[in-house]
């Protein structure tokens, strides 16, 4: 899995149990991008922008780093394979148009490994009129559902997204909007690093109470959901558009308004009756972040280290067994999570050529 966050590739090894009601994470392993390809992604999803020839380039050296980062693993197993599940990265997603676009060549990756890649999960959902994200809920509601408490599980990439997992109703779920994406655009500007470690900067400022209400006023966060956004949208254009219109403020103190913009969203969210808040994602290495979501909120905050998955791969483990269930034709339920007309089955599977 590589997210809006653009920083690498995350990947683990994942079984299921043998009723299928849990996950186990065998092994897991991280690969950052090489500057290349990071600058190569970040333009193309900043912009709208590229040729043809450098797109094509660009996924050939992408996928390579996914050929690398799989045989790794599947050395390491202790046993066989047997799908090997593959978001790709995604460069546009318009759920207005019903379309999105991920890169990523899975007929190499599945030649180069032996193994049949599941890929493409989002199209057959906008095919039948969902919005093609976000597909997480499905496996929270596995791995993260219990009977007698209400959960929610928060997912803190470069969008954030939520699951609403109540017994006795349907699970649900939507992205609410900005995470690390607009903190790490504006760390990189104004800092020169990736990201804001430890939520260091953010904590040296102020959260400023006008940008915030500014910011707070986008339409999609007023939207009823299903919904799905990305960094197409949440832009640095979006944030500089809004910047525009305000008073020279500090950076620090942006960078904290920013933390607390996704802070709100979190608990604009969340129903009175959440009993326990399971957050993931690279986030929760934000301190500042996390804090501001713990004042914030009602519920007790806890990662999901809490239900035996380590918070930075959630989302791999999540596409894994998303492959499991393309392998097995099942079909999945996602109408009140994407709002697609019917459930049906997400992937599409390629296999190698056997010997």
């Amino acid at each position: 899995m590589s997210g809006t966050s653009l920083d690498g590739l995350d990947a683990c090894l994942v079984q299921e149990t043998l009723d299928g009601s849990r996950i186990e994470v065998i092994q897991s392993h991280a690969s950052a991008f090489s500057r290349a390809i990071q600058e190569g992604l970040t333009q193309i999803i900043q912009t709208g922008q590229v040729s043809l020839p450098d797109l094509v380039r660009l996924e050939a050296e992408y996928t390579d780093v996914v050929i690398e980062q799989c045989l790794q693993l599947i050395q390491t197993s202790p046993g066989p394979i047997s799908v090997i599940g593959f978001h790709g990265q995604t460069l546009w997603h318009d759920p207005e148009v019903g379309s999105t676009l991920q890169i990523g060549f899975a007929e190499r990756l599945a030649e180069k490994t032996g193994v049949p890649v599941v890929h493409q999960f989002r199209r057959g959902d906008m095919a039948r009129g969902g919005q093609g994200a976000p597909l997480a809920p499905l496996f929270h509601e596995t791995h993260f559902f219990r009977e007698t408490e209400n959960v929610a599980v928060l997912n803190l990439g470069g969008i954030a997204n939520i699951s609403l997992l109540i017994p006795g109703q349907p699970s649900r779920g939507w992205d609410i909007g900005p995470a690390n994406t607009l903190a790490d655009v504006w760390h990189q500007k104004h800092r020169q690093r990736p990201f804001d470690r430890n939520g260091e900067y953010a904590s040296s400022g102020s959260v400023n109470q006008d940008l915030l209400d500014e910011l707070l006023s986008d339409p999609y966060f007023a939207k009823t959901p299903p919904k799905s956004t990305g960094r197409e949208y949440f832009s640095q254009a979006w944030l500089d558009k809004v910047l525009e219109c305000m008073p020279p403020l500090d950076p620090a103190d942006v960078q904290a308004t920013l933390n607390q913009l996704t802070a709100e969203q979190v608990d604009n969210a969340l129903p009175e009756d959440i009993d326990i808040l399971v957050v993931c994602g690279g986030g929760v290495h934000n301190a500042h972040l996390m804090d501001l979501i713990d004042e914030t909120v009602d519920p007790l905050v806890v990662t999901s280290d809490a239900f035996t998955v380590d918070p930075d791969y959630v989302e791999a483990a999540c596409f894994g067994w998303l492959g499991l269930q393309c392998l097995d034709h099942r079909p999945l339920d996602t109408k009140k999570i994407t709002g697609s007309k019917t459930p049906g089955i997400l992937g599409s599977i390629t296999h190698p050529v056997t010997n």
